[in-house]
């Protein structure tokens, strides 16, 4: 071949030296000539963060109509407190000390909850222009918005020892009881960790403890089937209606559950099944959501019956606790729905950024505590 095209071009010189085709000095590389290329990013911004948020999803909601609710504490008792409610009474004979129930009052505190942010005029202009995120103000009101309501899922599962007056109540403050806050017989700091809608735990433990609280002193240790079904009898012993039993855990807890029961569990455990929650929740007054709650559109494990949710705020020991919930009497009742407002006049901000905020006013609710459970104090 090499003969045949030095014949053709007349010489030994070949094709490279006849048309001046000869190894360079200076290749063209990424390298050598970097301002020729430029990354893209693109205006897709992948998120790595787990934004899950399923409490407020599992809680029914209801307008807010009263701040207040009366609940019944006792059975009738007389003038010496003697539960003398029904007597039998012989012939002829007068009745005997007439009875009452005692009402007790609680009250809620209304809370404001918000997510503010800015955007500087400049930023959202170049937004749109190179390689911006292309359209910067809705971007940060749907990142803002799901920020919102995660930001509220964590207070209503914040450890009850760290709620603050601000925040909403939590459902871990719901399922304590007053030894489990006494710090000379309990994990917790203060007594007062367990007061709640104006009344102290400690006064008025007899109806305002929950069911059950397991918990080993702060000394974690292995998850037993025991320890959930000493919770469900303890709530069904204070008269739950099976069917309104919920269990709230987190990944790592309900994957040792899962384990737990798989493998056969600690004396003979239940067997563990596929759970399809129904979608509901229509639409109500002020546009809350009503009666149902389970706005839950996912398949979730049960363990005797009992639906199991999960989330990756409920709080931690070691791994994370477990709320057996009577979700009938969980409540969040709403004065004003989430509202996003926005002040992007530049005349009242006197400064080159637009303010936005989202809102929200509400309060978690709980008309019975004594038919809710707990168990802490877990490592595996």
């Amino acid at each position: 071949m090499e003969e045949y095209i030095n014949s053709y071009y007349g010489g030994t010189l070949g094709i490279a030296k006849r048309y001046g085709i000869q190894k360079g000095d200076l290749d063209f590389t990424t390298t050598n000539n970097a301002d020729a290329f430029n990354v893209v990013y693109g205006a897709k911004v992948w998120n790595q963060l787990n934004t899950k948020s399923e409490v407020a999803k599992l809680l029914k909601k209801e307008p807010w109509t009263q701040s207040g609710w009366r609940v019944m504490t006792t059975r009738p008792v007389d003038d010496g407190g003697v539960a003398d409610y029904a007597t039998g009474t012989t012939e002829g004979a007068a009745f005997g000390d007439t009875t009452s129930p005692t009402i007790v009052t609680l009250e809620a505190t209304l809370k404001e909850i918000v997510t503010p942010y800015e955007l500087s005029t400049k930023a959202e202009l170049l937004s749109d222009a190179d390689d911006g995120l292309k359209g910067l103000a809705g971007f940060m009101r749907k990142e803002m918005s799901d920020a919102h309501v995660f930001g509220m899922d964590e207070m209503l599962l914040a450890d009850a020892d760290v709620v603050t007056a601000a925040n909403l109540q939590s459902l871990d403050r719901v399922t304590v009881t007053d030894a489990y806050c006494n710090p000379t017989g309990g994990p917790l700091n203060a007594r007062t960790d367990g007061d709640m809608y104006g009344k102290t735990r400690q006064t008025e433990a007899a109806w305002m403890d929950a069911a059950s609280c397991l918990h080993a002193d702060g000394t974690d240790r292995a998850l037993l089937t025991a320890y959930l079904d000493t919770a469900i009898e303890a709530s069904l012993t204070n008269g739950v209606n099976y069917s309104d039993l919920i269990l709230l855990t987190g990944y790592d807890t309900y994957m040792n559950i899962q384990q737990l029961l798989t493998k056969g569990g600690d004396a003979g455990a239940a067997n563990v099944y596929r759970y399809d929650v129904a979608q509901g929740g229509a639409a109500s007054q002020n546009g809350v959501l009503g009666e149902s709650g389970l706005n839950y559109d996912s398949r979730v494990g049960s363990y005797n019956g009992i639906p199991i949710f999960v989330s990756q705020h409920v709080a931690k020991d070691t791994t994370s606790r477990i709320h057996l919930l009577d979700l009938p009497q969980m409540a969040l009742r709403v004065a004003a729905p989430t509202t996003y407002v926005a002040n992007d006049n530049l005349a009242v901000t006197q400064s080159l950024s637009k303010q936005y905020a989202l809102i929200t006013a509400m309060e978690l609710i709980c008309y019975r505590f004594n038919t809710s459970a707990s168990i802490r104090d877990l490592n595996a």
